[in-house]
This record gives C-alpha cells, structure tokens and sequence, in this order.
C-alpha cells in the first residue's frame, strides 16, 4: 500500500491507526478505498510525508465544483486581492498553498472583526456619520445665530446700530457654514478657502 500511495510504510501505518485508511475485515486493505481516505483527509501542505505528484493528482476525491466561469474568476481574484494585501508573492497560478493561505487570512481578520464586535469598539458606519452629521448641523446652525446673539451687546459697546452690525456679522458668518453639515464630496476635494 506505501508504495501504490507513494508514502512510507510507518505513514500508512499510522494512517491506519488514526483510521484515514479503512482496513477490510481480513487485515486487507482496498487500494482504491485506501487512496480515497488518504487523499481525503491529507492536507498535502500540512503533511510531513512527501507523495508524488501521480499519488497528489490520481486521488479518488471529488474536485471543487464551480458554477461558472465568472464565479471562478471572481474567487480567483479575491484570493490574489487577499495575498495582495498580506504583501504575500501571488504571480502565477493560484494554487492550493495560495488559497489555503487567502483561507487562514480572511478567517483571522473576521474572528479579529468578531472579538472588536463583542468588546464593543466596533462602531456601526451609518450610525457614526448620522451622528457626526446631527453634530455638524448644531454647530453651523450656534454658529449662524451667533451674529444676532452678540450683536446687540457688541453695538451698545461699540456705539452702533444694532441693526447693521447684526447684517455685517452676518454677512461675514453665513460663507463660512453652508457646507459644514453635509456629508464630505467622495470623488472631489473640498474647495479651499481663500482666506486662508
């Protein structure tokens, strides 16, 4: 059997203790079975037994399905998107280390994702900006009352009308506020303020 498997005999043996090999009622084994279970349940990456490519390739064991074309191409991509972002050499054909490796990552950062949930400091995206929003809109709308709440006061010590002081100040006040409690432009920079 090691040497159909293309394995040491002490591999098939243990194989057999762990019962990844079946073993037929006479001691016996079936081949075709025994290359089943083998193929089955060895990880070629983790194994310390070196097969042959004929042994990796001839399994028994049924390949991934994929639906269609465009599905294997996108799973293609996110693997190579992943590697990518790891900084981890992804040229080439993706391969069984490469997936397996995209697989560990992307089940590290969902159970990091998981823990930052369960502590509480992941904080909900929508919720955040409506926040910082409702924030924004209180700030302009203190700031734009602000000219008429200071401007009686700043007249008497000044000796003005209240009157154009208030439109003065205003005047000043209302081009600095309008954008200040709208969401951010994604594709544009804010204008500059020249001013400044």
């Amino acid at each position: 059997m090691a040497r159909i498997l293309g394995v040491s005999e002490g591999a098939v043996r243990k194989a057999i203790k762990a019962k990844r090999i079946s073993v037929l009622p006479g001691g016996r084994l079936d081949p075709l079975a025994a290359r089943e279970g083998w193929g089955a349940s060895t990880d070629p990456v983790r194994t310390k037994v070196h097969t042959t490519p004929s042994v990796r390739t001839g399994g028994t064991q049924r390949a991934a399905e994929v639906s269609t074309e465009a599905e294997a191409r996108q799973a293609i991509s996110l693997v190579a998107r992943v590697l990518a972002e790891e900084d981890v050499e992804a040229s080439g054909p993706v391969d069984f280390v490469k997936a397996w490796t995209a697989e560990l990552t992307l089940k590290a950062c969902q159970r990091s994702l998981d823990q930052a949930k369960e502590e509480g400091s992941l904080v909900n995206r929508a919720a955040a900006e409506a926040a910082f929003l409702a924030e924004a809109r209180a700030i302009r709308d203190a700031w734009i009352a602000w000219p008429a709440r200071i401007a009686v006061e700043l007249a008497d010590e000044l000796g003005i009308e209240a009157r154009r002081l208030t439109t003065a100040l205003d005047r000043e006040v209302r081009p600095t506020s309008p954008n200040w409690a709208s969401p951010p432009p994604t594709s544009q920079t804010l204008p500059e303020d020249p001013r400044c």
